[in-house]
């Protein structure tokens, strides 16, 4: 009965992972099936706590004898719990995607989280999941998981 107030008296707080005002460089497939450069930067914002992020993704997968596939477009992603390993995020994201030849305007509302392992502070590991609307010929709604498909190097 006793142990738990006494853990709570030797826990400290946690300390948010600060990512404003720095650039990080990786790859993941989020925004569309195409594995894709992504660049990020976290916006200033005073205080540790508060992520926003804003990226920029780009992709090519051309392979012998069929169309190839493109992702070009950008997301806005917004911190709603951080702690010093781990960020929860919100966003949205558009782009266009070209896949089997088929280009389409894609919406995205995502939910996801960057993990940063003890040791490897700089060195995020992204899970997403989301809504993708496809605005093409024809229009597809569907859902989208990335469950350990991002990874990026803050410096």
């Amino acid at each position: 009965m006793l142990l738990l107030p006494a853990l709570l008296l030797l826990c400290t707080p946690a300390q948010a992972k600060d990512l404003g005002n720095r650039l990080a460089i990786g790859a993941n497939a989020h925004l569309g099936s195409v594995p894709a450069l992504s660049v990020r930067y976290g916006l200033p914002t005073g205080k540790p706590a508060l992520n926003i992020q804003v990226e920029a993704l780009a992709g090519v997968r051309a392979t012998g004898g069929t169309p190839a596939d493109a992702l070009a477009g950008g997301r806005v992603l917004y911190g709603v719990v951080a702690e010093d390993n781990m960020n929860l995020f919100l966003g949205a994201g558009a782009g266009l995607n070209v896949a089997a030849g088929e280009p389409a305007f894609r919406v995205q509302p995502v939910m996801g989280a960057d993990f940063f392992m003890f040791g490897l502070e700089n060195l995020g590991f992204t899970a997403e999941w989301g809504l993708n609307l496809d605005l093409g010929t024809p229009s597809t709604f569907a859902t989208s998981a990335s469950i350990g498909g991002g990874v990026h190097y803050w410096f």
